[in-house]
């Protein structure tokens, strides 16, 4: 019983470090649609043209 509790609490901290790694640590992974209007995602360039085409 103890020893499969170690390995379930050493998963879930694994687990725990690598989505904070990978939020806020790791350079030039932002996620979200703003990051990818910056870089000229093609979904977001086509909701741009939309959007002026109304304006």
């Amino acid at each position: 019983m103890a020893m499969s509790t170690i390995i379930l609490a050493a998963f879930i901290l694994v687990a725990v470090i690598l989505v904070v790694y990978l939020r806020f640590f790791k350079k030039g992974a932002e996620s979200g649609c703003h990051s990818c209007s910056e870089v000229g995602c093609p979904l977001a360039d086509q909701a741009r043209l939309m959007k002026n085409k109304k304006a």
